[in-house]
Formats: C-alpha cells, sequence, structure tokens
C-alpha cells in the first residue's frame, strides 16, 4: 500500500484510570505536571504528527487532556477494554475502528505512545515514523541496547544457573556476543491492518528505532518513577548548562 511521505500521523495515547503496579500513575505529578502531559507535549511537539488522540476510561484523565489544547479524547473507552487483562491490541484497533466510524476512514496506521515513558524527545518520535515510512515496514518499535543474550541464564529453584539460549556452554560463540536490543516501552508505530491480522509486534517487517538508556525508563514501579524523575532533571540542567556555555563563549 502506498505510505505517501506526506500524509502525517495520528499518535495514539493509551491511558487507563486504573494500575496494579503503581495506582494512578498517569495522572501523577512528574516534574511538577501530570505523567501523562509530558508525553502529550512531546507528540504535539513532533512534525510527523496530525492528531494526538487519547483513549481512556477515566473522568479524570478526560479532564487533564481536555486542558491541553490540540488533544483530542473523541470517545470514552469501553469497560471491557480498560481491565488489567484486556488486550492492548485491542484497544488499539478499537481506535483505529471508532475513527472510521465518526469520520469515515479509519487510520491506516498509527503512533503509539505509552504515559509511561516521558523521557522520549519530539524527535525520536519523528525519527521511528521515518523509519517506518523509509522500510514501508509494518512495525517499527523503539528498542534499547541490553547485555548480549549468551549472559541471560534462568534459575531453577535451588539457585542453579542454565544458559536461558538453550546453546549449552555456547561461549565460544561469538554470535552471543552480538549487541541485543529489547524493547523499551516508548514508541511503536504500527500498520493497522497488520496487527489485526497478526496481533503481534514481532513480525517479518519489524525495526526498531534505537534509543539511549537515558531516555528508555518505562515507569512500573515507584523506583522506576525516582529513576525517571532524576534522569528528566539531569538532562535539563545539562542542557541548560550547555546553553549558558554556548552563551558564554558568543
Amino acid at each position: 500500500s502506498d505510505r505517501g511521505q506526506s500524509r502525517r500521523m495520528i499518535v495514539v495515547v493509551p491511558a487507563r484510570g486504573g494500575s496494579k503496579g503503581l495506582p494512578g500513575k498517569n495522572l501523577r505529578p512528574f516534574a511538577g505536571e501530570p505523567l501523562i502531559v509530558h508525553t502529550l507535549r512531546a507528540a504535539l511537539q513532533a512534525d510527523s504528527v496530525e492528531r494526538v488522540v487519547v483513549t481512556t476510561d477515566d473522568d479524570e484523565i478526560i479532564r487533564v487532556c481536555h486542558a491541553v489544547p490540540g488533544v483530542e479524547v473523541p470517545f470514552r473507552r469501553p469497560q471491557h477494554l480498560a481491565t488489567d487483562d484486556a488486550s492492548a491490541v485491542d484497544a488499539y484497533l478499537h481506535v483505529a475502528d471508532a475513527l472510521g466510524i465518526l469520520e469515515g476512514t479509519p487510520p491506516r496506521d498509527i503512533c503509539v505512545l505509552l504515559p509511561t515513558a516521558p523521557l522520549r524527545l519530539p524527535q525520536d518520535i519523528d525519527a521511528a515514523i521515518a523509519l517506518y515510512r523509509a522500510e514501508r515496514a509494518e512495525v517499527v518499535f523503539s528498542v534499547t541496547e541490553t547485555k548480549p543474550l549468551a549472559w541471560y541464564q534462568y534459575m531453577d529453584p535451588n539457585g542453579k544457573l542454565v544458559p536461558a539460549m538453550g546453546t549449552g556452554a555456547g561461549i565460544g560463540n561469538r554470535q552471543e556476543f552480538r549487541t541485543a536490543w529489547v524493547p523499551n516501552g516508548s514508541i511503536y508505530v504500527l500498520d493497522v491492518e497488520t496487527l489485526r491480522r497478526t496481533r503481534t509486534y514481532f513480525g517479518p517487517e519489524s525495526y526498531g528505532y534505537p534509543m539511549p538508556p537515558e531516555r528508555s525508563v518505562d515507569i512500573d514501579t515507584e523506583a522506576d518513577f525516582v529513576a525517571a524523575e532524576a534522569l528528566y532533571h539531569l538532562a535539563r540542567q545539562i542542557s541548560d548548562d550547555s546553553n549558558s556555555l554556548l552563551r558564554r563563549a558568543v
């Protein structure tokens, strides 16, 4: 299918009210603003994004999103798609289908941004979307570097370790020491029909957009929250310092 370079992207921000790990985390103050606002703002600042649509079941989240100019909450997420065991894929397809019903044509692709990843930059969003277009990918998701696969071990109940890769000892195999990448939970660019058919992000036409560890925190726990906030302030500090150095140099 033709992916015109000019067609701009719809961003979908999924934000349930409930959360097992960290209740109310989407609205929790992060560097002085509700956590979700950082994601909404990055999306609005990305050049390749045309619309920012939030899918939620929560009145307070709707209120906060309506206070951010340019953010749409065109419908409420149905209750059966807002439970702890509801599938994220179903929630994303529901947005595409509902927009199709409301507007006549469903989006062909969407960019999903989770509010629990507040450190991504507008440039990250643009770069992931550009990769999706350039490669005619079915899926692009953001990834960050992790230890080589050969390091990973399973542990039995007695504490004994066995290699997770089923490689035996496998330490002689250089392949096992190539850089490995894991999804960082920040950006997903999805072809809607492929998602409907496969219901997975991991297909033959999936591409990774690499992000550095310091922008790759995905907030799941109290410790993640504290770490993400510290990294956020550190990045601001570094950027302020380099700007003041530049000003002095000029």
